[in-house]
Parts: structure tokens; C-alpha cells; sequence
């Protein structure tokens, strides 16, 4: 079979257009990074999600918003059917799968991190749905198990972190393992779907998918001053 091709990267943002944003852009992070060092509440479509210290902040870093909105709103998440999966790796506060959940599929979500774990057990509380959880690497802890949907918004950026909450956006080899481990997690017909952002190591991972035998469609992407976002479906040819 022929590996696809892979899918554009966020369209980049121009060097004016940077240089325009650039001091606005820096003085909203210095008043929002202020929020990172304690437990807040960030609201998101009209519902409050408690973000604890360490745990990746889906507002404050906007990758997280920009997908959870998507993942709301758009038609193409209408569940196929009754008993329709997804699965939300790396949830966080678990944005991701609360909002599959309120739009009727059965969720199962994974993070490495303990405490973002328990963070997204209480915002599943605190949204009165149900969200399965486990604390794992990736797909270890539902080996074995397809789905029809798999969401992510994992690190986008290589390295090797130094703290617990660099392990929410750096890594050196979570790009790798993903591309080459999704295909076998997705149902017949299933589609995942993921945000990247135009500062981050997109050709890693759309190179990666494209490997894996995956097609990936750039569906939706918007420029948010200094970066450029973007929501991609990846499913097989």
C-alpha cells in the first residue's frame, strides 16, 4: 500500500503580522501564567473546568480551547450511533473527553500524570458526565481496545521535560510513539482528530501519521496573532 502524503502544517504566520502581535501577545501571557502556579477555574463554552497546579491549562495555552470548541460544536462528532466510543489521550483536565461525553459518546481517557487524572475525575463530576479513567503512557492502560473516535492534544514540542507539568507539552519521543501505535486504536471507519500548533514539531507528527498508513485532513485552522492553530482528522485511506 502507498504511504499517503502528508497534510499540510498550519499555514505559518508572517513576520509583520508577528512583529505586530508580538508585545500585545507577551504582556496577556504574563498576566495568564500567573494563574499556572495555582488551582483556578476557566470556563470554556459556558462550563467550568478546576485546572490544578501542574496540570496542563487548556485556556491559558489555547490548544486545549481551541479543540474542546471543536470537538462542541462540530458536526462532524455527531456519534455514529448508540454505544459510539472515544477515547481522550493525555486528557488533562480532561476538556477533551467531558465535551465528547456531553455530545453522547462513551469516553475513556488516559494521562501519565496522577494528578491531571484526578483533576479530570472532578471536572467529570463537576459536568455530571461519565468519563472511564486511567493513569498511563499513551495507549497502555486500554491495550487491546478500538474506538471510534481518538482525541489529543499532546506535547507538540521535543526535549525532554524537567518537571511534571513540562511533561504536558515536551517530550522526546511521544510524537513517534502516537503516529506509529494510533492506527491500531482506531475502529474500522474511526477518525482521530488533534490540534498542532504552527511552533511545535508538525512534521514529526504529520509525517509520523502519514508512516503509520494514516491520511490526515487539515479540516480547520485559525491564526491567533503570533502562532497559527489547527484541528486535523487522521483515518485510515
Amino acid at each position: 500500500m502507498a504511504i499517503p502524503q502528508p497534510a499540510p502544517p498550519p499555514p505559518p504566520v508572517s513576520t509583520a503580522t508577528r512583529l505586530l502581535w508580538t508585545p500585545w501577545t507577551a504582556a496577556k501571557r504574563a498576566v495568564l501564567r500567573r494563574r499556572l502556579g495555582r488551582a483556578v477555574f476557566e470556563k470554556i463554552r459556558g462550563r467550568s473546568f478546576v485546572v490544578w497546579p501542574g496540570v496542563f491549562n487548556p485556556v491559558v495555552f489555547r490548544t486545549g480551547r481551541f479543540l474542546a470548541e471543536f470537538i462542541a460544536t462540530s458536526p462532524v462528532l455527531e456519534p455514529a450511533g448508540e454505544g459510539a466510543t472515544a477515547l481522550d489521550v493525555g486528557t488533562g483536565c480532561g476538556v477533551l473527553g467531558i465535551f465528547a461525553a456531553l455530545r453522547g459518546y462513551q469516553v475513556a481517557a488516559v494521562d501519565v500524570v496522577p494528578e491531571a487524572v484526578s483533576c479530570a475525575r472532578a471536572n467529570a463530576i463537576l459536568n455530571r458526565v461519565a468519563v472511564e479513567l486511567h493513569q498511563g503512557d499513551l495507549f497502555a492502560p486500554v491495550a487491546g481496545r478500538t474506538f471510534d473516535v481518538v482525541l489529543f492534544s499532546l506535547p507538540k514540542f521535543r526535549g525532554t521535560p524537567t518537571t511534571t507539568f513540562e511533561q504536558s507539552w515536551r517530550s522526546p519521543d511521544v510524537i513517534d510513539r502516537l503516529a506509529a501505535e494510533l492506527p491500531a486504536m482506531l475502529n474500522p471507519g474511526g477518525k482521530a482528530y488533534f490540534v498542532l500548533t504552527s511552533h511545535g514539531d508538525c512534521a514529526g507528527m504529520l509525517n509520523g501519521l502519514a508512516q503509520a498508513g494514516l491520511s490526515v485532513e487539515r479540516v480547520l485552522w485559525r491564526h491567533f496573532g503570533v502562532e497559527t492553530l489547527a484541528v486535523y482528522c487522521a483515518s485510515r485511506p
